[in-house]
């Protein structure tokens, strides 16, 4: 925004125009016909420039001294982040076809989409199998993050058709559990049950009650699995998944359970999630004020040195 400092000032424009531009009465004498001073009569008007220079001069220092300025709002911006583990299952069940094209893929696609909405978090991701250790400890460098999801297989990590979710959920505590933020969340993703590893997840939900991080769990996988046979697809009940584990999970850590049976209701949980853990933003606005009486001034002395020249040495005025 624009303005000046001290408008009133302004006001010795119309004053200044007035005595510069006024009739005043002529005290000429008369002097012989000369043609070479025609050029400096009355009748030419070189003589006014000088006059015009230094009446410009005198209005960019009233300018000057009326002190404008530009003010820009800007906002000081303070991030208060949430550090986040992402646990994930790399079991041989993930390669599982009742996603499109199957379970690993389709949560890689949609991790992916939800570290793009985190943009002030630090994320970690964890995975586990018959065995649990971190990919990538917290970051915010979620370039790096990305790529290492998107490239993650389940030969990563060694499963043995095992499922150690006490373990991927203590790795995942163990990275937040000397962190300072405000809000420490994990995100533990399986599509199994626990049957192996030397943590008991139960025991692992209590610690992170403790350590005050919330536990989302979400259990992956349709409700009927589709069986390829000779007289056609049949489809059976899936049982390999223990919801009430990760019910018991999430409700000790005051978290939340959720079951991703299909796409779209895969996506809807990570939106709910970006939903329920907002990073708090505070801001205040600042004002950044630049003057510009400096270069008016500059301008102002330029033109009186050039109207002095022309009004007192190039164009002098002969009555």
């Amino acid at each position: 925004m624009f303005n000046f400092k001290l408008p009133y000032i302004l006001l010795l424009i119309p004053i200044v125009t007035y005595l510069f531009f006024r009739k005043r009465a002529s005290g000429a004498i008369k002097v012989p016909g000369i043609q070479i001073i025609k050029k400096h009569s009355k009748g030419s008007k070189k003589h006014l420039l000088g006059k015009v220079l230094i009446y410009l001069s005198t209005i960019f220092m009233i300018f000057a001294l009326a002190r404008p300025q530009v003010t820009s709002e800007g906002k000081i911006i303070k991030k208060d982040g949430i550090d986040i583990v992402i646990s994930l299952d790399l079991s041989k069940s993930m390669e599982a076809r009742d996603f499109n094209p199957n379970r690993l893929e389709k949560s890689k696609e949609i991790l992916n989409t939800f570290v793009d909405k985190r943009a002030n978090d630090r994320i970690s991701l964890v995975v586990f199998g018959g065995e649990a250790y971190t990919k990538v400890p917290l970051t915010f460098d979620h370039d790096v993050l990305k790529n290492m999801i998107s490239t993650i297989t389940t030969d990563d990590i060694s499963s043995n058709n095992r499922t150690a979710i006490g373990m991927g959920l203590g790795v995942a505590l163990n990275r937040l559990k000397d962190s300072d933020s405000k809000s420490k969340v994990v995100i533990l993703m399986t599509d199994g049950e626990n049957n192996s590893g030397e943590m008991s997840p139960i025991g692992a939900a209590k610690v992170a009650k403790d350590l005050g991080i919330k536990v989302y769990t979400i259990g992956i996988g349709a409700k009927e699995i589709p069986i390829p046979g000779f007289f056609g697809t049949r489809y059976v009940q899936n049982n390999e998944l223990d919801e009430n584990l990760l019910q018991t999970i999430a409700a000790e850590t005051n978290g939340k359970y959720f079951r991703a049976s299909d796409s779209k209701e895969f996506q809807n949980i990570f939106n709910e999630i970006d939903n329920l853990e907002k990073t708090k933003i505070d801001s205040r606005s600042v004002y950044d004020i630049k003057e510009y009486y400096e270069e008016l001034l500059k301008i102002a002395l330029l033109l009186l040195l050039f109207g002095v020249f022309f009004q007192y040495f190039k164009y002098i005025r002969i009555p």
